[in-house]
């Protein structure tokens, strides 16, 4: 019998929720899902910005990555700057076109956050918080 955290851990009813929610910003930006993942993400990785940091957080391969980071670049939502330090290094710079984006799937990131935590007092929030951090190191410890 399976527990039901194997459910939680495995995310997929989590990510249909935000794929849903996000098939509209999808359509109205003419990006992909990874896209927008790779957005938000670039929007608060101060210098942590480059491929290889994007790759750090296994959601996604490399050859994902870098055809998402050509097409964001294509459409001008971002800058592919190289580093002055390391000519191999590149770094990813969002654009103020990325902004409205960025914004309208904060606020779908919000809502989805909305419903997955309704009914949650902040304790029992701050109780999960607590153990998905011990599982995620678990996990992380283990990879």
């Amino acid at each position: 019998m399976k527990r039901p955290i194997t459910r939680l851990l495995y995310g997929m009813q989590y990510r249909h929720l935000l794929e849903q929610r996000s098939e509209p910003l999808m359509k109205k930006y003419q990006l992909h899902r990874i896209d927008l993942m790779i957005l938000i993400y670039l929007a608060s990785a101060g210098e942590k910005d480059t491929s290889k940091d994007i790759q750090s957080l296994n959601m996604f391969t490399k050859g994902h990555i870098s055809q998402s980071l050509s097409r964001l670049q294509k459409n001008g939502y971002l800058e592919i700057r190289r580093d002055p330090d390391d000519r191999r290094c590149t770094h990813n710079i969002l654009t103020e076109k990325s902004i409205p984006a960025r914004q309208d799937m904060g606020r779908i990131s919000s809502e989805v956050e909305e419903i997955v935590f309704r009914g949650l007092t902040e304790q029992e929030i701050q109780e999960l918080s607590v153990i998905s951090s011990k599982i995620d190191a678990n996990i992380n410890g283990s990879l």
